[in-house]
């Protein structure tokens, strides 16, 4: 995994509640997105990344012996234990400090990790999971693709034809630590040599259009990660830059016959 992650606080905001984690061994990536203010977005957001790191780089690797659908499907499990369990971690927060379900701080979380040992020469595959409007991009064969839905009302409405108004695009229906039970989406995604894969809060996604950062990954000479990371995050605060912006750019080596 060859990858580098970049937050920034924005223009607007006094603090960022974003928190981020990069582990190239493990092949894990994680964005998160804190929401509470002085409720504590930026703890929320912080837990969540070290809890799923934690549950993560403690899996047991006994897996890696099973069959390859087997040790994608545990894998999945795995990421799916992991996010339940930050959730679980930062509700308990909440009721400590005295907020009822639905107050107090939460987070979104967007994440990838390569399913160990999984794909012949050549190929690989990844666990993809998140909760709220944090999103995953895959940039294949110069094509940028989302590869999560957002928790949101917007996206609600937009799947319901958009009738009636359109609510604010910020009033998330999933997070980390508004309710002691949490149900992130999960999927599988094979692993293409020369994927480009970015994670991101909706700081960048909120002001920056798809197409404008299509044309930023896919400009001639490629720019490496980290330049790519600040070139985001420049056009995000050129574009007023309302809310804290967080972003991870990764691709992954595959390994030839």
């Amino acid at each position: 995994m060859i990858a580098a992650g970049r937050t920034d606080v924005g223009r607007a905001r006094a603090r960022n509640e974003d928190a981020f984690h990069l582990d190239p061994t493990l092949g894990l990536a994680v964005v998160c997105d804190g929401m509470g203010g002085h409720a504590g977005g930026d703890i929320a957001s912080r837990t969540a990344v070290d809890a799923v790191a934690a549950t993560i780089a403690g899996h047991d690797r006994a897996h890696e012996r099973m069959a390859e659908e087997e040790r994608a499907a545990g894998a999945a499990s795995l990421a799916r234990t992991a996010v339940v369990a930050a959730n679980r971690r930062i509700h308990a927060l909440n009721r400590q400090r005295g907020f009822p379900d639905g107050r107090g701080m939460g987070t979104t979380l967007v994440g990838l990790w390569r399913v160990p040992g999984t794909g012949q020469p050549g190929t690989g595959r990844i666990v993809v999971f998140h909760a709220g409007d944090s999103r995953l991009y895959r940039l294949r064969d110069g094509e940028l693709r989302l590869l999560t839905r957002d928790h949101s009302l917007y996206q609600v409405w937009l799947d319901n034809g958009r009738r009636g108004p359109a609510p604010h695009r910020n009033i998330i229906i999933r997070a980390l630590g508004t309710g002691d039970q949490l149900e992130p989406d999960v999927t599988l995604h094979d692993l293409a040599p020369d994927d480009l894969y970015l994670l991101c809060s909706d700081g960048l996604t909120g002001v920056v259009p798809e197409g404008v950062i299509q044309r930023t990954l896919t400009q001639q000479p490629r720019p490496a990660a980290e330049d790519a990371c600040a070139r985001l995050i420049d056009l995000a605060n050129g574009a007023g830059g309302p809310d804290n912006i967080t972003i991870i750019l990764a691709r992954f080596v595959l390994a030839s016959a």
